[in-house]
């Protein structure tokens, strides 16, 4: 095993540990760590399987291996920034409904306080 190999897949073991402290103390959603776990295994693979890097790339047509792991780096970014864009949209949309409700609840409140006032101030109601 050559020295890249060994500092890849001790950097794939910190990572994996560094994921599971975060999810421990609740810092990371499980569902989000599926991802990261997803790298941390690709990580792991190419570090241990030596030619894979090199099969990959001919395989998509490029010559130097370190493009096509460049080019898996930048497309898992782009997924990653995707997804979080589309969680950023999402949680967006509820803000604006939830705003939107507090605003009809507030309205709905001040009416009743408004109804109530002039009972409270010693003006007697009929009963009905």
């Amino acid at each position: 095993m050559s020295r890249i190999q060994i500092v890849a897949l001790l950097v794939g073991i910190c990572l994996a540990a560094v994921i599971f402290q975060l999810i421990r103390k609740k810092k990371l959603k499980e569902q989000y760590s599926l991802l990261w776990f997803l790298t941390v295994a690709v990580i792991l693979l190419l570090s241990v399987w030596e030619g894979l890097l090199q099969k990959i790339s001919s395989a998509i047509g490029i010559s130097v291996p370190a493009n096509a792991l460049f080019l898996m780096g930048l497309l898992f970014l782009f997924g990653m920034a995707l997804h979080f864009s589309l969680l950023v949209s999402r949680l967006t949309d509820q803000n604006k409904m939830l705003a939107q409700r507090l605003a009809l609840l507030d309205q709905r409140l001040r009416k009743e306080g408004e109804e109530r006032l002039p009972r409270e101030g010693g003006e007697s109601v009929p009963d009905e």
